[in-house]
């Protein structure tokens, strides 16, 4: 485990470091000792002195010089590296000593090879008064070797306490700018995990991982030893348990608040042969594993011919495996791998892979991303260097093409690939293709007209009203549509812009001239509300006849992409004549990924369509896989009309206001005049059974017009659970209710899959169709067990079979494979609940929404918001896809519109807290919202410093600029127009405070322009 801390007190670091329960000297003589290029240049090296240690830290150089002597000085950081507990225990209780040289040697590669040679940076002040980073390659840290946890259970652990300090290309010694290495924290801890994993295998110890990020643990130590050896552990989860906390945030601020002072030992001798005795009562004293690993040790320092033999004979296989592979820019395959040494082999295609899986999801990443990822993988005997090395190969041969940098040092923070570099332009080159190719139905006069007349017919049709009329925006996208000569085009409307009432229009003019409107949407429940859905009156059928046709995309370009992209023959020609008369119009266009988008456009070209517009807020959530090209089409100028009038929440001037500050990305504005309404309830001890409480304090009728929100699932897994106990209590849910074992996805990438490491006991893997080069069948496995050969154990219906995911193709256009995680959940009378998957056969989309009419142990019966009710059987697998229903998070959220909403959001959540999260969440109502956090200051924080937005391959060389790097922080009073009552000004500019007084201009620091610092 790898955990970073900042230095707080020089002094009494200093103290707690020097005396602290260390080896001694007799027992490692690296336990306290000066390490890192900048020591050496400062010539501290040897065991660390106390006074030294604190005058370093404090910027006192040793030849009388300081640094960075301003208020409040940053003293240092504290990476701390922890043993797996059955390595603490083989060291410190069985009694191999080699174990702990090993750790410190894994401590010192991780802190040279990555910490130091890629992590550290300067300030450089020659073109900004506050600094730019720049890359220094040198550190001045300490390193010091502890065998106590605060429970005084066996734990080894090193302390690399960094200095904050480094010298600059000019020689300058300057304050260490941290960023990287706070950035950075999971790569190191992946580094770290391969490097001590591959020491330990050279001692003759083999290893298993036991969770993400490199964890792993050596084979033989039982787990009921590990576990009573690790109290603080066994704390930490026991206060999990009691506060049901999931998120690893919540996780990591209950270890920080149970942490106990440090406790001393009075007797070392006495505590370890505590350990020893209590080791003994579990009837492990680990010296046969011990003794086992050291003569395998012996055997690979001096192996024998039979063994030397078998080594050979696996460095040919791995070379003839890596031959065999499919061709590949990124790693060696064919002749050429069999003169490759199996160590390069695998850096290789270990690289290889960690871009594959970083690139399901976005078109550009770091290299410390795939230095991370690759490790991940958990590949025995790879360690980072060789990855780094091979990244920086890949740079130089063009296989990685790196982003456009704007430092002084030439460093840059993103690569991309060629191939994501091809696809965004060549999608961009098929929009500006179709320019002049699109078909045009009627003049611009007729088509405002009709539009005009068909809003009043849909008025009439929804709400009984004649007086429905498109606003300005909406009719320029009805007239674009209609009238343009292109055949792509960009429809940007923001939050609540009312895009379902611009289609309904659209659909029953289009309809009078002949022509089908066809929507596409990303998920099911969005093209349940394009057929016109919402009302929950009508039958499947009635929704078809009455709403618009529509797809989700997957469905569309299955049925499509293959005649297309045939070019002739009577597929092409059957698909070309089923569409010829039709507009296909997507929805929640920033959802569609690149891969999709490529798609759709590669359709629209070759089957001729009339129209192909793309619909969407480019604002909110964009895609889960790679790519954001409704934002990259509209950054390259392509045709876009706006519809910039917020029409859901025109009723409530205060919501209004927020989403036109939230759509700005004024997310902590937003927050601020929530709260200055009474619609921020902070609840630093549990938010989230607050939210769930705060519904559940609702009456029944107002319950049903409020929605929860939150920003991930795993909080909604928390309500939903929270909420069904409040309901269980009242007595709104009947009878005794039925458990169920349901399928959650493992969320692992295409390429994850292809690793034994990604795979559990447990879990479930879906084939949903015939995954030929692995021999599975179409249908669902259970996995039952990991070799250590990679190879993973499967069961169906009593019958095992054992898979090499290895050789899944990389390379298949279908998403074929599916990893799931069981979930059980209760069912009761009464409950809401939505099905994760669809279930074609019965006509339910997934998410879509049910309530249980009653549950037994032979089945149970729902009723679906068209009315109808269906019966599964307890052994139906759509059982499977089942959960609870009362919350939704973000993704699901989109495009909903709810009279009331509860949103629930953390400043923890790092990755889901964003600008584009809280702007969707806080959208989505119409009359009323309240928000619950844990900490608003902390959440504004959060959000006013974290846009969340995807990466865009041409965004990355600098081709376009498509979503602008805000302020840090925003300057909160550069405001959007926003239309509100003279009231809700006020209350806005008693937010903002008074207007600062202009700064008075400074003149220029002599020091800094030196590089030196005060």
């Amino acid at each position: 485990m790898h955990s970073i801390a900042a230095v707080r007190s020089s002094g009494g670091a200093a103290d707690y470091f020097a005396n602290d329960n260390y080896y001694t000297a007799q027992e490692s003589a690296e336990a306290g000792v000066w390490a890192g290029e900048g020591a050496r240049a400062l010539g501290l090296e040897g065991t660390v002195g106390r006074d030294a240690f604190e005058a370093i830290l404090n910027g006192h150089l040793p030849d009388g010089d300081k640094v960075g002597q301003v208020e409040g000085r940053r003293l240092g950081l504290d990476l701390t590296f922890s043993m797996p507990k059955s390595a603490s225990i083989l060291a410190l209780v069985s009694g191999d000593r080699r174990i702990l040289d090993a750790h410190m040697a894994a401590v010192r590669s991780t802190m040279s090879q990555l910490v130091e040679k890629q992590l550290a940076e300067g300030r450089n002040y020659e073109r900004s008064r506050s600094g730019e980073p720049e890359k220094t390659g040198n550190l001045v840290y300490a390193l010091f070797a502890h065998d106590t946890s605060r429970a005084l259970d066996p734990q080894g652990h090193i302390h690399a306490v960094v200095a904050n300090l480094t010298r600059d290309l000019k020689g300058n010694w300057k304050a260490l700018w941290n960023g990287e290495i706070w950035k950075n924290n999971t790569t190191i801890g992946q580094f770290y995990h391969a490097a001590f994993r591959a020491q330990l295998q050279k001692l003759g110890y083999e290893t298993e991982a036991t969770g993400k990020h490199g964890a792993f643990e050596i084979k033989g130590v039982p787990t009921a030893v590990i576990k009573a050896f690790s109290t603080r552990a066994n704390e930490i989860e026991a206060k999990i348990a009691e506060t049901g906390a999931t998120r690893l945030a919540t996780k990591k601020q209950i270890t920080l608040y149970t942490r106990d002072p440090k406790l001393a030992v009075e007797d070392r001798a006495a505590l370890v042969e505590g350990w020893k005795t209590r080791a003994a009562e579990l009837g492990f004293d680990g010296k046969p594993l011990i003794t086992e690993a050291m003569a395998r040790a012996a055997h690979q320092v001096r192996p024998s011919l039979r063994e030397t033999a078998s080594q050979a004979f696996a460095e040919i296989a791995e070379r003839i495996s890596a031959a065999m592979r499919p061709p590949s820019a990124l790693a060696v395959s064919g002749p050429a791998a069999l003169f490759l040494s199996a160590e390069t082999i695998k850096a290789q295609h270990a690289t290889a892979s960690a871009i594959r899986h970083l690139s399901e999801r976005e078109a550009a990443f770091s290299p410390q991303a795939i230095l991370s990822a690759a490790l991940g993988f958990q590949i025995k005997g790879l360690e980072g260097g060789a990855v780094a090395l091979r990244i920086g190969e890949l740079v130089r041969e063009g296989h990685l093409i790196p982003g456009k940098s704007d430092r002084l040092d030439g460093h840059y923070d993103l690569v991309t690939t060629p191939a994501a570099l091809e696809r965004e332009q060549q999608i961009l080159d098929r929009i500006d293709a179709g320019a002049g190719k699109g078909r045009v139905f009627m003049a611009p006069d007729v088509a405002m007209a009709r539009l005009q007349a068909a809003a009043r017919e849909l008025g009439i049709e929804r709400a009984g009203s004649d007086g429905w009329q498109l606003n300005a925006g909406q009719l320029a996208a009805g007239v674009a549509v209609l009238s343009g000569k292109d055949r792509f085009l960009n429809i940007q409307g923001v939050a609540g812009a009312g895009k379902s009432t611009l289609l309904g229009a659209l659909d029953k003019v289009l309809a009078a001239e002949g022509v089908k409107l066809v929507g596409l949407a990303f998920q099911n429940k969005m093209v349940a509300d394009l057929r016109g859905g919402g009302s929950g009156a009508m039958t499947a059928e009635e929704m078809r006849e009455a709403g618009i046709e529509a797809w989700t995309i997957a469905s569309f370009v299955n049925r499509y992409a293959g005649p297309a992209a045939q070019g002739q023959g009577e597929r092409f020609e059957t698909a070309r004549t089923a569409l010829q008369n039709t507009v296909i119009i997507t929805d929640e266009s920033s959802m569609v990924s690149s891969r999709d988008m490529a798609s759709l456009t590669m359709i629209a070209e070759r089957l001729d369509f009339a129209k192909a517009p793309f619909m969407g807020d480019r604002q909110q959530l964009s895609a889960i896989e790679q790519g954001k090209m409704f934002a990259v089409s509209q950054a390259a100028g392509q045709a876009t009309v706006r519809m910039d009038e917020n029409i859901r929440q025109k009723g409530s001037p205060l919501l209004l206001a927020v989403a036109g500050l939230s759509n700005e990305g004024h997310a902590g504005l937003a927050l601020d005049l929530l709260a200055a309404h009474g619609r921020v309830i902070e609840d630093k001890a549990d938010h989230i059974a607050a939210a769930a409480d705060l519904w559940l304090s609702l009456a029944p009728a107002e319950r049903a017009r409020t929605a929860i929100f939150t920003a991930g699932r795993d909080d909604r897994t928390r309500i939903n659970g929270l909420v069904q106990e409040g309901l269980l209590k009242e007595g709104t849910l009947s009878g005794p209710g039925v458990p169920f074992s349901t399928l959650q996805s493992a969320n692992a990438t295409r390429e994850e899959m292809r690793f034994a490491s990604t795979y559990r006991p447990g879990q479930v893997l879906e084939a949903r169709m015939d995954v030929r080069e692995l021999g599975l069948r179409r249908g669902e496995y259970d996995v039952v067990a990991i070799g250590r050969d990679g190879k993973v154990t499967l069961e169906r219906e009593g019958k095992r079979k054992v898979i090499d995911p290895d050789r899944i193709d990389p390379q298949h256009r279908f998403d074929r494979i599916g990893l799931y995680e069981r979930k059980d959940i209760t069912l009761h009378g009464g409950e809401s609940v939505f099905w994760r998957e669809k279930d074609a056969a019965r006509d339910i989309a997934k998410s879509t929404y049910a309530t249980v009419v009653s549950a037994t142990g032979q089945a149970v019966t729902l009723e679906l918001a068209d009315k109808r009710q269906i019966t599964l059987p307890s052994s139906d697998p759509m059982l499977r896809r089942l959960d609870l229903g009362y919350a939704l998070n973000a993704h699901m959220a989109q495009g909903m519109t709810q009279a009331q909403a509860i949103e629930v959001i953390s400043s923890r959540q790092r990755n889901l807290a964003t600008q584009r999260t809280q702007n969707v969440l806080n959208t989505r109502a119409t009359d009323d919202m309240r928000v619950v956090t844990n900490d608003l200051e902390a959440l504004k924080f959060q959000l006013d410093r974290t846009p969340g937005n995807k990466t865009s391959a041409l965004e990355t060389v600098g081709r376009l600029e498509v979503d602008a790097r805000p302020a840090n922080p925003i300057e909160p009073r550069q405001l959007p127009e926003l239309r509100m009552s003279p009231e809700l000004k006020a209350k806005l500019d008693a937010v903002l405070g008074p207007v600062a007084a202009p700064a008075v201009r400074q003149l220029p620091v002599p020091e800094k322009s030196l590089g030196l610092d005060l």
